[in-house]
Order: structure tokens, then sequence, then C-alpha cells
């Protein structure tokens, strides 16, 4: 679907939702080590994004990093709120500057940054489920960020 239409969220897959749970219970306690490593990989990679996170603090950075979490899982139980959820925070996400290509960047480190806190606990079949999903995710929230930013049609 195109971003002027708008990005209507999909099932997940039985066997994916699977992967994501299995993940995140794994991954259970270790937040804020995923914050942690998230932020590094995200700020050593792309330094051009840190000004966007200039005045956040570290609670409001962990808050971030849990909504993402949280939509992963809301995600796979099919919540009725996350659509709204998600297209607020990309016009929130657009009106901070965060551009497209920002989202692919989000996604990688984060992959990799579950990857890293995971450790042993990580498998290679989580990998796709977690790229599809935080894939779809930002899809959403890019579309409604480009429907912010476009001229009113009225």
């Amino acid at each position: 679907m195109s971003a002027e239409a708008g990005a209507a969220l999909r099932l997940v897959r039985d066997e994916d939702a699977e992967y994501l749970l299995a993940s995140l219970d794994r991954l259970s306690g270790r937040e804020p080590q995923l914050v942690e490593q998230f932020y590094a990989l995200f700020f050593e990679r792309h330094p051009e994004v840190t000004q966007l996170f200039g005045k956040h603090s570290l609670s409001e950075q962990e808050e971030m990093v849990r909504e993402t979490l949280v939509s992963v899982v809301a995600y796979v139980e099919k919540e009725p709120w996350l659509q709204t959820n998600l297209e607020a925070m990309g016009k929130s996400h657009a009106e901070y500057g965060v551009e497209d290509g920002m989202y692919g960047w989000m996604v990688e480190c984060m992959l990799d940054a579950l990857e890293r806190v995971s450790g042993a606990d990580w498998r290679e079949e989580y990998g796709p489920p977690w790229r599809g999903a935080l894939g779809h995710l930002t899809d959403v929230m890019r579309a409604a960020g480009a429907r912010t930013s476009e001229p009113s049609a009225q």
C-alpha cells in the first residue's frame, strides 16, 4: 500500500509470532542492556541522529525502546489500538525531523542489539521475524509521517 493511502497492519504469521514471543521471553530482565546497546550502536553508526535525541533523558530513551517492544507484542496479539498508536508515533517522528531512511537504520541497530544482548539465547531463526515485524511497524509509521508532511489537500 502506498504512503499516500496509508499503511494498514497485516497479520503476523503464527510461526513468526512464536519466534517473536520466544525471543522476548529469553530477553526478559535484560531491557536496560538492550537500551544501552541499541543507542550505542545507533549513535555510533549514525551520529547525525544524535541531535534528534539530545533533549531526551536516558529514562525517555528507555521508554522509546520499551514502546518498540510493546508494539511488537501488540502486533503479535493483534491489538486493535496498535494502528492508531503507530500512526500517532509516525506523525510525531516526522515533526521531530525523522527521515524515511532513519527507520531502516533503527531496524538494523535494534536487530543487532537484540542479538548481542540475547547472547547464547539468540537463535538464527529469530532474525527474519524481527526484521519483518519491525519493518512492517515502521512502514506504518513512515506512511503516517509522510501524510503529515504533505501539503493539505483542502
